[in-house]
């Protein structure tokens, strides 16, 4: 597992400093450098954990020019984000604990991407950052953990309804998704044994926010919709 770790983070590394000087030398394709790098870190980190993602549902999510996204996804593994950003193929943002960005080659990357960073310990200033986050968000989707935290046994946690706030404020289009397996590619691997483990993203029908007012019966309208989608992947929507 150590072992695995210093391979991403080696590998972080070496984009980093490609990345950087592109930046130094007045680059005027740093977009496009810092998609691919982003594709080629997914595939990678999948990779070394020997993870076979499979992807349901991405016509769900929108190409909508001028419309905020927010992705509202389960969490139950550290190999979520990889997978989540895999299944999009496209620059995707993440609303991130503080402790995440204390990591020097992870913060750099977070803050390129437009990450969102909130300290848990701080409710007012986590409120905050949310409603700047609503502000500021340009095209490129967000995605935010409702759970607030990963799962340590694959089951869902309670559903927090910050994100619904910042999807009212933000008059964003929302499109649930659910990871399925990537618990047993990481945290589980032991018990999985050394063979390829198959992980899933699916993404569901959106539901717009522009047609929801910013009270407490939205928030609840949204957490519900989610909750669904989580708990019953194969039902109809």
């Amino acid at each position: 597992m150590i072992l695995k770790v210093v391979r991403v983070l080696w590998f972080m590394f070496n984009r980093l400093w490609a990345y950087g000087w592109l930046r130094l030398t007045g680059s005027k394709n740093l977009e496009a450098r810092l998609l691919k790098d982003f594709r080629m870190w997914s595939a990678y980190v999948l990779r070394v954990f020997n993870a076979d993602l499979e992807i349901s549902g991405r016509e769900n999510v929108p190409e909508a020019p001028g419309r905020k996204i927010i992705i509202m996804s389960n969490h139950q593994s550290q190999l979520d984000i990889p997978a989540l950003t895999k299944a999009m193929d496209r620059l995707t943002g993440f609303v991130a604990k503080r402790e995440l960005s204390r990591i020097p080659l992870l913060h750099y990357w977070m803050r390129q991407l437009g990450c969102v960073i909130i300290d848990r310990s701080d409710k007012r200033g986590a409120h905050q950052a949310l409603e700047k986050a609503a502000r500021e968000m340009g095209g490129t989707p967000l995605v935010v953990f409702p759970e607030g935290t990963r799962s340590r046994d694959g089951r869902l946690l309670p559903f927090k309804l910050g994100g619904t706030r910042l999807a009212l404020l933000a008059r964003a289009i929302i499109v649930p998704a659910l990871i399925e397996g990537s618990r047993n590619a990481v945290e589980n691997r032991k018990a999985q044994g050394k063979g390829p483990v198959h992980v899933r993203v699916t993404f569901f029908p959106p539901l717009d926010a522009m047609d929801l007012d910013e009270g407490k019966v939205s928030q609840n309208k949204i957490k519900d919709y989610v909750e669904q989608c989580w708990r019953n992947p194969n039902a109809p929507t």
